[in-house]
């Protein structure tokens, strides 16, 4: 009988140890995919100078997206080109829609470009003259603003204009200022080749120009359109004397460059039924449209 129990024990001790714990193994979870939605950019609309370079910002929606690769074209890249980092520069004179898109999905966004006539940040037009005309006066930001007035040979605008405080006015040996920073209000305020124009310049774009008495903007003026089809607007602005704007929309009155006799100069002037260059006095405050080679 104890021979028996033995063998049982032996038995026993060569069973593997079974344990009486719950298995609490779980396997890795599966990652999950988290797919691209849509995709921003920071701005959708922009104007570049030629050589000037800007940057655009891609956001890739949602924020948790899994794959927010993006890529980077252009659609005129002769005009503005972008690189692979969504840096955007202007080539040329012209318009191009840069477009973004994510490599999850195919989402897209734009942004429209401009790359306007400009000399110095101040746009022009080529009417097809020996110039270019710009398409505002000084101080105003569109072209039917009047801007700003200023006496013959002055480089700033004043509360007052008359005789008495015109700089230029007793200036019997001035010669043409056309260029000279610290008599022409158009290279003094632009920069760059801005100028007033010369008095062989008006001639030659009333002369070579279709002028039509018109509006914009509910503002009166001329439409002045070149051999090439090419236009700009003046407005009628008037002009000052004392501290009295007279005659606006009525009559325009812009400076040229060259004196004339008798404490004058030579002026585009014009009115609905007319325009011719003419001699005024200095001391008047009077439009000014830069022009540049």
């Amino acid at each position: 009988m104890m021979k028996k129990i033995a063998i049982l024990l032996v038995s026993a001790a060569l069973l593997p140890l079974v344990s009486c714990e719950k298995d609490t193994h779980t396997s890795p979870p599966t990652p999950t995919n988290v797919p691209v939605t849509g995709v921003e950019l920071d701005i959708t609309e922009m104007g570049l100078e030629v050589g000037q370079t800007a940057v655009l910002t891609a956001t890739v929606l949602p924020e948790d997206a899994t794959d927010k690769t993006v890529a980077w074209s252009s659609s005129a890249p002769e005009t503005v080109s972008v690189d692979e980092d969504g840096n955007v520069q202007g080539l040329a004179v012209g318009d191009a829609v840069i477009t973004v898109t994510t490599a999850d999905g195919g989402k897209t966004a734009e942004c429209i470009v401009t790359v306007p006539h400009t000399i110095n940040g101040h746009e022009y037009v080529d009417l097809g003259l020996s110039v270019k005309w710009a398409t505002c006066n000084v101080g105003a930001e569109n072209p039917w603003d009047y801007g700003d007035y200023f006496a013959w040979g002055e480089t700033e605008p004043k509360s007052i204009y008359g005789p008495d405080n015109s700089v230029t006015n007793e200036m019997e040996d001035i010669s043409d200022i056309s260029g000279d920073p610290e008599y022409d209000a158009a290279r003094a305020n632009w920069g760059g080749t801005w100028r007033l124009p010369t008095e062989e310049e008006i001639t030659e774009i009333m002369d070579n120009c279709t002028w039509e008495w018109t509006t914009e903007e509910e503002v009166s003026g001329y439409k002045v359109t070149g051999p090439n089809g090419n236009s700009v607007f003046f407005p009628a602005a008037g002009y000052m004397f004392g501290s009295t704007l007279d005659v606006p929309g009525l009559y325009g009155y812009y400076w040229g460059s060259t004196p004339g006799p008798r404490k004058r100069a030579r002026a585009l002037s014009f009115s609905y039924d007319s325009y011719n260059l003419s001699y005024l006095g200095r001391f008047y405050g009077q439009s000014v449209r830069p022009v540049a080679d």
